[in-house]
C-alpha cells in the first residue's frame, strides 16, 4: 500500500479558491499537484514490481487523485487532460490503473499547459486585479457610473497598461466633473473636462462675493486649483476621439501613472464629500 493513501485536498482547493485561480496566482499549487502525480506514479511502480498487483486502498487513492486532477483540468480549460482522466478514472473502476499510465497524465497536463499563455501579475499588485474597487468605495458610492471605469484603470495598472490606467483615470474624473459642471452652472453642450474647468475658473476668477453656487467659495477654490494643475500637467496629453478622452501616443511611466490615479482619488473623493 503506498504511504501517501489520502491526497490532501488543499492542493487544489485553498480559501475557497479554484484550481484556475491557484494556478493563475499561486504556481506553487500546480507544482504540488504534479510532485504528488509523480510520488504516487513511483509508489505504484513499487508496489506493481513486489506483488505483481494493485491494493484496493491504492484504487481508492488513485480515484481520489484522478477526480480532482479531471476537476482541475476543467477548470483550467484543458480539454484533452480532463477526457485523459476520464479515462483513467474508468481504468480504475476495471482495477487496471498501473505507474505509466498516472505519469502518462501528468506529462500530458504538462504538455497541454505549454499550449496556454499565462499572464504573471507581481505580488503586490495582486489585489488591484481581483479587489479593483478597493480604496475607491466612497467614491464608486456617490459616482455609481465610475465603477467600470475604476475597475479598469486598476486592472490596467496591475498588468502594466499605464497608458490604459491613465486613460481610465480620465474617464472617472470625467464623472466628476460632469457633475460638478451641473451643479455650478456649466452651460457647454460637451460635458466635462472643458466645459466643468471653464466655468469653474470662471467662477474663481469673479470673486468670493460674485460666488451665486451654493458651494464654499473656498472649496471652489481649491476644486479650481488642482484641475488646473492636472489639466497644465497630464489632461493636455491627451485628445478626443469619438467623444472620449484618447492618450496621446508617448505613453506614461509607472510613476507618473500611479501619481495620476493618485490624484484622480484625491480629486473624486472630495467631490464625494461635498457635493
Amino acid at each position: 500500500m503506498c504511504a501517501q493513501s489520502q491526497p490532501p485536498t488543499s492542493i487544489f482547493i485553498l480559501k475557497g479558491r479554484t484550481l484556475l485561480e491557484l494556478l493563475r496566482f499561486h504556481a506553487e499549487s500546480y507544482v504540488g499537484m504534479s510532485k504528488l502525480l509523480h510520488d504516487f506514479s513511483l509508489c505504484l511502480s513499487t508496489e506493481e514490481a513486489q506483488s505483481n498487483s494493485v491494493s484496493g486502498e491504492d484504487l481508492l487513492t488513485a480515484r481520489q487523485y484522478l477526480e480532482m486532477a479531471k476537476a482541475g483540468c476543467e477548470e483550467i480549460g484543458l480539454q484533452v487532460c480532463t477526457k485523459h482522466a476520464e479515462e483513467l478514472l474508468r481504468s480504475v473502476d476495471s482495477g487496471l490503473i498501473t505507474s505509466p499510465q498516472i505519469g502518462a497524465l501528468l506529462q500530458n497536463i504538462e504538455r497541454e499547459l505549454s499550449c496556454h499563455f499565462f499572464v504573471g501579475i507581481p505580488p503586490e499588485r495582486v489585489k488591484l486585479f481581483t479587489e479593483s474597487r478597493l480604496g475607491w468605495e466612497q467614491v464608486i458610492a456617490r459616482f455609481p457610473r465610475t465603477v467600470d471605469d475604476v475597475e479598469e484603470m486598476n486592472k490596467c495598472f496591475s498588468l502594466s497598461r499605464y497608458q490604459a490606467a491613465v486613460f481610465h483615470s480620465l474617464m472617472v474624473m470625467e464623472h466628476g466633473l460632469v457633475e460638478l459642471g451641473q451643479k455650478i452652472g456649466a452651460t457647454d453642450h460637451r460635458e466635462g473636462w472643458d466645459a466643468s474647468c471653464k466655468k469653474l475658473a470662471e467662477i474663481v476668477g469673479a470673486g468670493y462675493k460674485a460666488n451665486t453656487t451654493d458651494l464654499d467659495y473656498a472649496f471652489l477654490e481649491q476644486l479650481n486649483t488642482c484641475v488646473q494643475a492636472i489639466k497644465l500637467a497630464w489632461r493636455n496629453k491627451v485628445n478626443h476621439a469619438t467623444g472620449k478622452p484618447n492618450v496621446i501616443s508617448g505613453g506614461f511611466a509607472c510613476d507618473v501613472a500611479e501619481e495620476i490615479i493618485s490624484a484622480t482619488r484625491g480629486f473624486m473623493r472630495r467631490l464625494a464629500e461635498r457635493l
